[in-house]
């Protein structure tokens, strides 16, 4: 009896239970109240009379409509298209915007008539969704969202895109006297406001119904925002006044003199400080010109004949060139500044150009004689064992082998023969190339001819070593290959980009690299890049 009394009151319970289930899962889409109802339905008739407006298939005397009750008392009367939109309509339906296949090319204004009937299917269904007669399905509803918010998305990204016509870029943000840029960007909000609707199907069971209904009604006030700024006046763009940029002769002349007279006093300020420094300048200029006959005698030694106030003057003279660009563009006194200093970093770096090339030289005329060392000291054994001394091997390879270890050989010989003792000469071809393994072959031959001792033997010892060290430099250069790719990458890559973005939107590269900014940007960007491939390449060295 008991067993059947607890039967019944679990069926009683379960019978209340069930609707009460029912009624939970529909609370997302019936959180909305009556007053939200009449909202939706007053922002439902606005999209539908703007969808409408933009319909050229309709005629336009037939697009009058009537404020529905649910708008209010404050909106009562007929609607009619402004009178600045039948002929903004022909242009916009002649303006084909995009193709569609299945569909053909599109106008401008079928763009927008899609765009506000999408909002109006999004409110009709969150207005439907409100009738208690209709059974609601979840999913069907949140897919329904989900659907009008891809539509939405599709339409925005194609009225904000620029159209190219011939010479001429055309954008749609600046259509209907531009209400289009403020009524595009209203839109956009409402996009956030679709996906707010569909994540809230998804929120937790406590916030589903108020994210639910303050995402339908933030579309209903963007809905009222937009049917505000399609009817209301345009913000006013008046031209300024040309004669406000026009100048009198007088004017002119007053600036010309200005700026000669600035000139004049730059010029004496710079004469006066120059006179002051009169004798660190003339310390500076001698040590300047010590430095210059020192570094052509290096420059000799490595079988160059360079003038090296060709580098320094030269450097110089690129600078003070690119400084006159920039100050042009400037202009002013501004302009004056910056032609002085980028012609300042120019006499900075030009004094220490010199030996940085002078290193560059010494280093890669090393690597050749390295790659003929070998060689040479298997000339020079054989040599030894068919009786000659050291001299006349070191002559037979001046002879028989190629530039520069034969130059470098040939001066050795010369010197010697000139009085110049052969360990001298030695010392200086050490001083001259910058090999590890030739100074190593120029000490062996120094102490053997202090000491005694078998070069043949030590000169075969040398040769295994130099095969060896070659062995090892071609696996050090194969495995750090990716550092040199990308220091080469690292400077090439943005000049390619840069030419590329020359072909394609040239006014706009020269517009901007002609103004004292985009030079600035453009040495900036040189220099870092320089920096860049030397950091990679240090990277990639290896020192045995």
């Amino acid at each position: 009896m008991i067993f059947k009394d607890m039967k019944k009151i679990f069926l009683l319970t379960l019978l209340l239970i069930l609707p009460l289930l029912f009624l939970a899962r529909d609370a997302q889409a019936r959180a909305l109240s009556a007053k939200d109802k009449q909202q939706i339905e007053c922002a439902q008739f606005k999209m539908k009379v703007m969808s409408y407006f933009f319909d050229v298939s309709k005629p336009a005397d037939q697009k009058q409509y009537s404020y529905p009750a649910s708008c209010g008392p404050s909106l009562k009367g007929k609607v009619t298209m402004p009178e600045w939109f039948p002929q903004e309509l022909q242009r916009m339906e002649a303006f084909k915007v995009v193709y569609i296949q299945g569909e053909g090319t599109l106008s401008e204004a079928t763009l927008w008539y899609r765009t506000f009937a999408n909002i109006y299917t999004f409110l009709t269904r969150a207005n439907n969704a409100l009738d208690p007669s209709q059974p609601i399905v979840l999913e069907q509803l949140s897919r329904g969202y989900v659907g009008n918010r891809i539509n939405l998305l599709a339409n925005l990204d194609r009225l904000n895109k620029e159209l190219v016509r011939g010479q001429n870029v055309y954008n749609m943000k600046d259509s209907m006297d531009g209400r289009a840029r403020a009524m595009l960007a209203t839109l956009e909000l409402m996009n956030r406001e679709f996906y707010s609707t569909i994540e809230s199907f998804t929120s937790p069971a406590a916030q589903k119904e108020d994210k639910y209904r303050q995402s339908v009604m933030a579309v209903v006030e963007l809905a009222n925002q937009l049917w505000s700024e399609f009817l209301s006046d345009p913000i006013p763009m008046e031209k300024p006044d040309p004669k406000i940029y026009q100048t009198t002769p007088g004017e002119r002349l007053f600036s010309a003199l200005l700026l000669v007279l600035g000139s004049i006093l730059t010029a004496y300020a710079v004469y006066l400080l120059l006179r002051n420094k009169r004798d660190e300048l003339e310390l500076a200029w001698e040590r300047y010109r010590e430095k210059s006959v020192a570094w052509a005698d290096d420059f000799n030694r490595q079988f160059l004949t360079i003038d090296v106030r060709y580098i320094v003057f030269g450097t110089v003279a690129v600078f003070a060139l690119f400084g006159l660009m920039m100050g042009w563009s400037a202009g002013g006194f501004g302009g004056v500044f910056l032609f002085l200093m980028v012609t300042g970093v120019g006499v900075y770096i030009s004094v220490r150009i010199p030996p940085i090339v002078l290193d560059r030289l010494k280093k890669s005329r090393g690597r050749k004689i390295n790659a003929q060392l070998m060689d040479s000291l298997i000339l020079l054994s054989n040599s030894l064992r068919s009786g000659m001394d050291i001299v006349q091997g070191f002559e037979l390879v001046s002879h028989d082998m190629q530039p520069p270890i034969a130059d470098e050989f040939g001066l050795v010989i010369k010197n010697y023969q000139l009085g110049t003792p052969f360990e001298k000469a030695l010392e200086g071809l050490d001083d001259r190339v910058e090999s590890r393994m030739l100074s190593y072959t120029i000490k062996a031959i120094i102490i053997q001819r202090q000491v005694g001792g078998n070069l043949t033997v030590i000169f075969s010892r040398l040769v295994e070593n130099i095969r060896e060290e070659s062995k090892l430099e071609e696996k050090l250069d194969a495995m750090t290959a990716q550092q040199k790719i990308q220091a080469l990458v690292v400077g090439i890559m943005p000049v390619i980009m840069l030419v590329v973005m020359f072909i394609f939107r040239p006014d706009e590269m020269i517009s901007f690299y002609t103004t004292p900014a985009g030079m600035i940007v453009l040495f900036g960007c040189f220099i870092w890049i320089m920096i860049g491939m030397k950091l990679i390449n240090k990277l990639g060295e290896v020192k045995v």
